[in-house]
């Protein structure tokens, strides 16, 4: 067929953050779908404009003049069916991570069950667990009702019940609850959502119906070794998006534009990661990371699972959870330069109050990767608590949000990366320069190919290879020595010393074998096989080998502890 007959196919895709509004184009090139450009401005759903539309049309016209094809027309008006002319699109899909952090009650029969279930469920969208309520509440139960009705919650999570029991403790419960919603104004009762024994849903569905808006979904835990969250997830996102589109200006209008119903940006980049989790290597799994400006989200997936968890901390007005959850000593210790702690945490305040603002002097920009840093660390520590992740070695990282993209440089980032995360083995890290994988996520769902073929393509940057050493010979003792050899023969060596990181140059694309010989005791990966060539793919900085130690150990001196961090910078090209 010629170009007339058959237009070619283009996505746009909108994400409403809490900070920058983006507007981003994808279209089919030479048979394949690539990423073409995004056009990104300030969000527009906060004062003084209170109106997410103003901002999603910004950000279309930005991507109009960037990418030089028509998609709004002269009446204003969005061109929803891509012409022969190469005018308009013929899907928008919307994500979005606006809007104020949600208070969650969780309610469920036993604690360590169904009600850690609920939790888990609650940790896939962008609000907090305010209050919860078992069986096992040894409050009184006009003490359980005050503690509800005081939270003044906006979701409600009503999990509990293999599927066929335990329907009495339920209905118990759920008088509990119709209690609390007769207590509070209809303004104020939250949305519910039924996700426990499958057999009550519909009837608990019409009791909480007379009172407020309910959604029912699939047994979140249908057995008791069993966790199933992915279809409350989407009950649960649908819930979340009508909150929105009720308290958010213009949303609801720029929603009705869309091919398919907005989803939650973490959850969409869930979708992503889960996806990818089947690829991999099944012994390790594949991490998602995205640190925005009020949350950050951590996926991991494999093959037989996928975990979401969302978290309250970022590099915008998340950083306020961070300076209240985190001893600023422990975000300064990251500087190199005299910066003292009034100032690091005055800026980091300041950040919080203005999070569209932009780092201007590389002192600013070193808190805000210190910043960064903590964020991951916190992250990692609490996804290894809860036993999200099993461990910590993963193929690959991938790495999503402005704080790791806007101002620094690849080798910062990688630091960043590998002083918050601390990863073990060989593990590539991937960098989402341009901020898509929440938006791919959404993007599927119109087209499944789409996100395939742009997840193959260069819209993401290979940042590095890294070979994680540990050994517990002393710091400056040469622990191993490696070769690298690209596709085309030229070999590269290196000794290794421990507490040392360097980078071996393989350039983004190219694939070469990794010769390690071990001059002391090291373990690097668990399925290691001495003498046998590891297979590794280039990336900006190269392959990189990290003999610090894990954990990482700071000194406590100050000045001895900016020798290291500026010795680790110098190893690593020095910026």
């Amino acid at each position: 067929m010629t170009a007339e007959t058959n237009p070619t196919p283009a996505v746009l895709a909108l994400e409403i953050g809490s900070v920058h509004t983006r507007a981003v184009l994808f279209e089919v090139v030479e048979d394949r779908y690539h990423f073409i450009g995004a056009g990104v401005v300030n969000s527009s759903f906060n004062e003084p404009d209170f109106d997410a539309g103003l901002a999603a049309f910004k950000a279309i016209s930005r991507l109009q003049e960037i990418t030089g094809r028509v998609l709004i027309n002269c009446s204003g008006e969005l061109i929803l069916a891509s012409q022969s002319d190469g005018e308009g699109v013929d899907h928008l899909v919307i994500t979005t991570s606006c809007g104020p952090s949600l208070k969650v009650v969780t309610c469920g029969l036993l604690n360590d069950i169904s009600l850690e279930s609920a939790r888990n469920l609650a940790g896939t969208v962008y609000g907090k667990v305010v209050e919860s309520i078992s069986i096992n509440d040894r409050r009184l139960i006009h003490t359980q009702l005050d503690a509800v009705v005081a939270a003044r919650p906006d979701l409600l999570i009503f999990a509990g019940g293999v599927d066929n029991g335990a329907n009495r403790s339920l209905m118990r419960m759920s008088e509990l609850i119709v209690s609390a919603l007769r207590l509070l104004p209809r303004i104020q009762r939250p949305r519910i959502l039924v996700c426990g024994n499958s057999s009550l849903s519909q009837k608990l569905s019409e009791t909480f119906d007379h009172y407020t808006a309910v959604k029912t979904a699939e047994n979140i835990r249908p057995s008791i070794n069993e966790e199933n969250l992915n279809p409350a997830m989407r009950a649960l996102n649908e819930l979340v998006m009508d909150i929105q589109n009720e308290s958010i200006g213009g949303l609801k209008q720029v929603s009705a534009l869309a091919s398919t119903p907005p989803r939650l940006s973490n959850q969409a980049f869930y979708q992503v990661i889960r996806f990818l989790g089947q690829q991999y290597d099944p012994a390790k799994g594949v991490l998602g990371l995205d640190v925005g400006g009020s949350y950050s989200s951590a996926v991991y997936a494999d093959r037989k699972q996928a975990r979401l968890q969302t978290f309250n901390y970022g590099l915008g007005s998340g950083l306020e959870a961070l300076l209240e959850t985190s001893p600023i000593q422990e975000i300064a210790g990251w500087l190199t330069d005299e910066t003292t702690e009034d100032e690091v945490r005055n800026y980091l305040w300041q950040r919080s109050l203005f999070p569209s603002s932009i780092s201007s002097t590389p002192a600013e920009l070193a808190i805000e990767l210190a910043a960064a840093r903590q964020i991951l660390r916190l992250m990692i520590r609490e996804l290894l608590t809860r036993g999200v992740v099993p461990h910590n070695r993963f193929e690959p990282i991938l790495l999503s949000g402005t704080g790791l993209n806007r101002t620094a440089t690849a080798f910062q980032s990688l630091r960043v990366v590998l002083d918050g995360i601390q990863p073990m083995g060989v593990c590539p890290l991937i960098l989402d320069k341009h901020g898509i994988l929440p938006i791919l996520g959404a993007a599927a769902e119109v087209s499944p190919i789409l996100a395939v073929q742009v997840l193959e393509s260069s819209a993401f940057t290979n940042l590095a290879t890294v070979v994680n050493v540990v050994s517990h010979a002393r710091r400056g003792v040469p622990v191993i020595s490696v070769r690298l050899r690209d596709s085309k023969g030229n070999t590269a060596d290196a000794e290794v010393r421990q507490g040392a990181i360097l980078a071996l140059p393989l350039e983004p694309g190219a694939t070469g074998e990794l010769e390690i010989r071990q001059l002391k005791p090291v373990v690097i990966d668990s399925e290691d096989t001495p003498g046998i060539p590891i297979k590794v793919h280039g990336g900006v900085c190269g392959v990189v080998f990290d003999a610090r130690g894990r954990p990482l150990k700071l000194p406590r001196d100050l000045t001895k502890r900016r020798e290291m961090l500026l010795d680790w910078q110098y190893m690593l090209g020095g910026d």
